[in-house]
């Protein structure tokens, strides 16, 4: 099934921001009528920082967080986890009243929340464990264990498209979340980078160049990687080679010759 490559209203990352604040404080209100709330789907290319702005929330709210990548399932088995057999009279062997349980995987939270459980890259999974997840999405459960009170489900993806090497998912699935496209805003990111101590020179950079962010090799996350490792060379100008060679391994030829002209 095609969709279009953007899902949802675009926004920045303060933007998604307050929206998730809203939305898992409307979740938690519905959980107390027994119900479960609606898990939020943040789409957008590579290098936005999509993943990190689910650990910072948590992070920043103190909030439990928990880490799953469907990608790398294999089985469902991986969701469900592995089934064992438990015996109620253990000192009555051969009693018949044996039965098998299942022990849940090692990411699934146990800790009442608030927390946050994020499926990172959701739709490169194979198209058979997203079938699986659709329950998960839907009632905050699988039939082997169930997410503990005010968890809430954060799911990333990239567009659907040429581009990226992803699973299509089908209407039945996206309308058991709520959607947002993340976008890059120099202003939301400056603010960001601030906090986490990126190299004022590499912010000033993107400020001052924003078109240089191309979305190719040039993104949020080269950048950072980027910046990260200039951070030591206080004299750019007299390191100006070392400098570029180090640029050009992470960003577009563009950004690279913006850099040293800058």
């Amino acid at each position: 099934m095609s969709h279009s490559p953007t899902q949802g209203p675009k926004l920045d990352a303060i933007s998604l921001e307050r929206a998730l604040t809203h939305i898992f404080q409307r979740n938690d209100e519905v959980g107390q009528t027994g119900r479960r709330g609606t898990p939020v789907c943040i789409w957008g290319t590579h290098g936005l920082g999509k993943t990190e702005i689910a650990k910072n929330f948590a992070a920043a709210r103190g909030w439990h967080f928990a880490y799953c990548a469907p990608a790398q399932f294999e089985e469902m088995g991986d969701l469900h986890g592995i089934p064992t057999v438990h015996d109620p009279t253990p000192d009555q062997p051969n009693s018949g009243d044996e039965y098998t349980v299942f022990a849940p995987p090692e990411w699934v939270p146990t800790a009442k929340g608030p927390g946050i459980l994020l499926l990172d890259d959701i739709n490169r999974a194979d198209e058979r464990i997203l079938r699986g997840i659709m329950q998960l999405l839907q009632n905050f459960e699988m039939f082997s264990w169930q997410l503990p009170e005010k968890w809430q489900i954060v799911a990333t993806a990239n567009p659907e498209g040429a581009d990226y090497s992803v699973t299509p998912m089908d209407d039945a699935m996206l309308t058991r979340m709520l959607h947002f496209t993340l976008t890059f805003d120099a202003k939301a990111w400056a603010k960001w980078a601030t906090a986490a101590e990126v190299d004022p020179r590499g912010i000033a950079f993107v400020l001052n160049y924003p078109e240089t962010v191309t979305g190719k090799r040039t993104t949020p996350r080269t950048l950072v990687q980027f910046f990260e490792q200039i951070r030591n060379i206080s004299d750019l100008k007299a390191q100006i080679e070392l400098v570029a060679t180090v640029a050009a391994a992470c960003l577009d030829e563009t950004t690279v010759a913006a850099f040293v002209a800058s």
